[in-house]
């Protein structure tokens, strides 16, 4: 294998790190429309005037949000049997669809964030729901802080805490939050969101603190182009090693 071949593999290989790499303050989206009628905790609730910081619990399970029964506000049914939040399983909830996915840039804000994808116009024909997931880096030990703030609900969760959130059906209402001290190193870093009621929906969030980043998490097909670049050019350099030991 000469010399070009192996420079150019490397440099695809470097290509796709760099890409990941890139994504500094980015996101990736998973959005889902839920069902304009038919579905209890939607458009029923009473609006525009509870907003409560204990409707899930402190951590997640299965990767949801965990409803607390005892939080105060109007009873949620969108409940499996281990306590989770269905409103974003579409395997677990009938009124709930997939729609998309995609990536936002931080800081993100949208006060339309309506179906389908937080495109719309309104949500006369569904309700909007959406997961936004990344990965926060931290160099340094420090608290981190986020600006954060939603119509209707939203809980933001770092690992499987839940480190801020607002529930209930209300207008755009602020959470800001500034996490403990974290040690160095990679974060994952949850936002759940769900619009429940016909009178709007919004969402805003950013990172605050300086030389802290937010990445996307690489989609596998991202993940094995770089391995494979990599092995292939591990494996190309063993063998430019070994034919130049034969020849000596």
């Amino acid at each position: 294998m000469n010399a070009k071949w192996l420079a150019c593999i490397a440099g695809l290989a470097l290509l796709g790190m760099s890409v990941h790499a890139s994504a500094a303050v980015t996101m990736n989206a998973t959005y889902f429309t839920v069902a304009e009628s038919g579905d209890p905790d939607f458009n029923t609730n009473p609006c525009c005037s509870s907003y409560y910081t204990n409707e899930v619990l402190g951590t997640l399970k299965d990767g949801l949000p965990v409803y607390n029964s005892s939080y105060g506000g109007p009873t949620l049914y969108d409940v499996n049997s281990n306590g989770e939040l269905t409103w974003w399983s579409p395997s677990q909830n009938s009124n709930v669809t997939q729609t998309g996915t995609g990536t936002v840039t931080l800081p993100y804000a949208n006060y339309s964030f309506f179906p389908p994808n937080g495109t719309g116009s309104n949500d006369a024909n569904g309700f909007q729901a959406a997961i936004f997931r990344g990965v926060l880096n931290v160099p340094t030990t420090e608290s981190v802080q986020f600006s954060f703030g939603a119509d209707d609900d939203a809980f933001l969760a770092l690992g499987n805490t839940v480190i801020s959130q607002e529930g209930g059906i209300h207008g755009v209402s602020a959470a800001p939050v500034t996490t403990s001290i974290l040690s160095p190193g990679n974060y994952d870093l949850t936002l759940f969101y769900t619009d429940r009621h016909e009178s709007g929906a919004g969402l805003y969030f950013s990172l605050l603190t300086q030389g802290v980043t937010i990445s996307g998490v690489p989609e596998p097909a991202t993940w094995a182009m770089m391995l494979f670049g990599v092995g292939f050019v591990g494996a190309g350099l063993r063998m430019r090693r070994k034919e130049a030991m034969i020849a000596a």
